[in-house]
């Protein structure tokens, strides 16, 4: 099984090696030449045993939720340059093994779609991060992404899966400022044509006559 992390710490008669494996599995090893029942090492031990038995350093999210910006319900879709809030609330154990809010300035959110199209550090309070960010300008289907990994705690992974659509006919502007020339080239030949037949038609006629 391949190692994510691994520290160990060698003392004078003492050797500790602590792993951390795919999946969130902590394992040690620990080995002492000391004959004495207790030993200055008694705090490190314990501090180990908890954290390879899954008392310490937990990490969970207990919900995710997002919507656009002045709703409160999921869409069943995005539209492309929605503006989008993304909320997630993550805990972890404290020494008596209850579940408190956790706190962290480096948890990033990130929006893939193969590669991330936006990576941001999101704010957060009392363990929820929110952050409010803008959709790309490309369609496709997303994740909203959350991959926590830091030593001493276990990997964090949220992944949330959104259809982004592109606008509908009806969505885009009216007359768009890139346009306005073609709408002037089809005006101008509009009005180019109703000359042309007037001049075709009644002209022509007038002559007949005075012949």
């Amino acid at each position: 099984m391949n190692s994510k992390h691994s520290s160990p710490s060698v003392g004078l008669k003492r050797l500790y090696s602590l792993l951390k494996l795919l999946l969130n599995i902590t394992a040690s090893v620990t080995d002492s030449l000391d004959d004495y029942v207790v030993c200055g090492n008694q705090m490190l031990t314990d501090n180990l045993l908890r954290w390879v038995l899954g008392e310490r350093g937990q990490l969970r999210h207990v919900y995710v939720k997002h919507h656009r910006v002045g709703e409160t319900l999921p869409p069943s879709q995005y539209t492309i340059l929605d503006d989008v809030i993304y909320t997630i609330k993550i805990e972890t154990k404290d020494d008596n093994g209850n579940w408190v809010p956790f706190n962290a300035d480096d948890v990033q959110l990130e929006f893939v779609r193969i590669d991330p199209f936006i990576r941001k550090k999101m704010e957060h309070k009392n363990g929820e991060y929110k952050l409010v960010m803008k959709l790309p300008d490309v369609y496709g289907v997303f994740k909203f992404v959350v991959d926590y990994y830091r030593v001493g705690y276990t990997h964090l992974l949220s992944v949330t899966q959104v259809p982004v659509r592109p606008f509908t006919h009806t969505q885009y502007e009216r007359f768009l400022v890139a346009a306005y020339p073609y709408y002037g080239s089809a005006i101008s030949m509009m009005i180019g044509l109703i000359l042309f037949s007037f001049v075709f038609l009644y002209l022509k006629d007038d002559k007949e006559k005075g012949e």
